[in-house]
C-alpha cells in the first residue's frame, strides 16, 4: 500500500509540475546576448554580455541559452562551443525566482568584419527533467572588427609618395586672392608676383606668396577583382589593410580621404565608396566601411568604374592610390589618362613574393611593391 501510494504521489507531483512549468516557465522570462560597444581591432580580443532575467517566483533548474555568430569569432574558453560554418554556443543556468544573472564571454576576432547576433533559443527542463520546453528570443545586435594594423615602417614610404603627389599638387594650384606673405625676389618668380610698394620701402625686389585653395584631396582606389578563377583573399585582406592604414595617415596629418572599391557591402550587396572628408568621425567611418566589405561576393568589374572617375573628374589636385593584386594593362592605361588629366597617380601592388610584378615604369605613375607574407 505505501508503496502505492508513493508511486501514486510521485505521479501527481510530475503531472503538476509539467502543468506548472508548461504554463509559466516562459512568464517574464528574458535573455539577453550583446556584443561590447567599441569595436576592435582583427587580432584582438572582445567581450560578450550573456544576461538572463527571471521575473518571477517560479524557480527555472535547468535553462539552456544557446546563440550562434559567425566562425571568425572564436570562444577563448572553447567550452559548450562548437563550430562549422557558424560557432555555435550553448550554456546552462539555474535560475532562482526573482533573479538575474549576468556572465561575461571573452572571444578572439580572427577576422575584420560586421559580424550580427539575431536569435536567442531557450531551453528549459523541469525539476524532474521529464518535461523540455522551448522559445526563441530575438535581440538583434551587431560588431564590427577593424582591419589589422599595418607596420608603421612599412607605411612610411607609401605615404611620403603620397605626400610628394599632394604637396606638388598644390604648389602646381596656387591660389592669387588666397595672400601669404613676402619675400624677396627669385629669378624663377614671374614679374606680376611683384610687390611694388614693399619693393620700394625696402628698397629690393619684394614679391607676394600666396595660397592654395584648390582642395588636396587623396582617393584611395581598393581593387578586389580577381583575374582568374583562383581567389587570393589573404591578399586582398592585407591590401585592405593597407587602404586603413593609409586612409587614416592621411586623414590624421589633414588630408582629405576617400574611398572607392569595386567589393561589395556584406548587408546591402552594393558597392562600397567614401567621399573624401577629414576629422576623427571619417576615420572611424572609413573602418566601418572597410569592416564591411564581403570577399565572398564577386567583386565588380573595375575597368568601367575607373571609366566613370575619368569621366567624371573635376579636380585636378587629386592624388589617386590604387591598391591592387590585379595588374591588368587595361586598368594602368585609364590610370594614366587620369595622370594625363592633371592627377597624381600611385599604384601599390599586392602580390606574393612568388608572384611577378609586371607593372611598366614610365615616370608618369609611381609604382610600389608591397609584399604579402603568406
Amino acid at each position: 500500500m505505501t508503496v502505492l501510494v508513493i508511486v501514486i504521489g510521485a505521479i501527481l507531483i510530475n503531472y503538476l509540475t509539467e502543468i506548472i512549468y508548461s504554463k509559466y516557465w516562459d512568464k517574464d522570462l528574458d535573455a539577453i546576448v550583446e556584443f561590447q560597444r567599441e569595436p576592435v581591432y582583427e587580432g584582438d580580443e572582445a567581450i560578450l554580455t550573456e544576461t538572463v532575467v527571471n521575473n518571477k517566483r517560479l524557480f527555472l533548474t535547468v535553462l539552456s541559452v544557446g546563440f550562434q555568430i559567425h566562425r571568425n569569432l572564436i570562444f577563448s574558453d572553447g567550452e559548450n562551443a562548437s563550430i562549422s560554418d557558424l560557432s555555435y554556443k550553448r550554456d546552462i543556468f539555474s535560475v532562482g525566482g526573482y533573479q538575474k544573472i549576468t556572465r561575461k564571454i571573452s572571444f578572439f576576432c580572427s577576422r575584420r568584419g560586421y559580424y550580427e547576433l539575431d536569435k536567442i533559443e531557450l531551453v528549459c527542463r523541469d525539476p524532474l527533467l521529464t518535461g523540455k520546453y522551448y522559445m526563441t528570443l530575438e535581440h538583434p545586435d551587431f560588431f564590427y572588427v577593424f582591419p589589422g594594423m599595418v607596420e608603421h615602417n612599412r607605411l612610411e614610404i607609401p605615404f611620403q609618395k603620397v605626400m610628394g603627389s599632394v604637396i606638388a599638387k598644390k604648389n602646381l594650384y596656387e591660389d592669387p586672392f588666397e595672400f601669404r606673405g613676402i619675400r624677396e625676389y627669385q629669378l624663377t618668380d614671374p614679374m606680376n608676383r611683384i610687390n611694388w610698394k614693399a619693393s620700394a620701402r625696402s628698397d629690393q625686389w619684394m614679391v607676394n606668396l600666396f595660397d592654395s585653395t584648390t582642395a588636396q584631396e587623396v582617393r584611395i582606389i581598393l581593387d578586389l577583382e580577381e583575374e582568374t578563377l583562383l581567389k587570393y583573399n589573404d591578399i586582398h585582406e592585407e591590401a585592405i589593410r593597407v587602404a586603413a592604414a593609409l586612409m587614416e595617415k592621411c586623414i590624421v596629418n589633414g588630408i582629405p580621404a576617400g574611398l572607392m572599391t569595386n567589393g561589395r557591402d556584406v548587408k546591402t550587396g552594393e558597392l562600397i565608396s567614401m567621399a573624401p572628408g577629414t576629422g576623427p568621425q571619417q576615420v572611424v567611418e572609413m573602418k566601418k566601411e572597410l569592416s564591411r566589405i564581403d570577399l565572398d561576393q564577386t567583386a565588380e568589374r573595375m575597368l568601367p568604374l575607373l571609366e566613370q572617375e575619368r569621366a567624371s573628374m573635376e579636380k585636378t589636385s587629386c592624388t589617386y592610390v590604387v591598391i591592387a593584386k590585379n595588374q591588368q594593362m587595361s586598368k594602368f592605361e585609364k590610370m594614366q589618362e587620369l595622370a594625363y588629366q592633371g592627377a597624381g597617380v600611385i599604384w601599390i601592388s599586392t602580390l606574393y613574393d612568388d608572384m611577378e610584378w609586371t607593372l611598366p615604369k614610365n615616370g608618369i605613375i609611381q609604382t610600389m611593391y608591397w609584399e604579402v607574407p603568406k
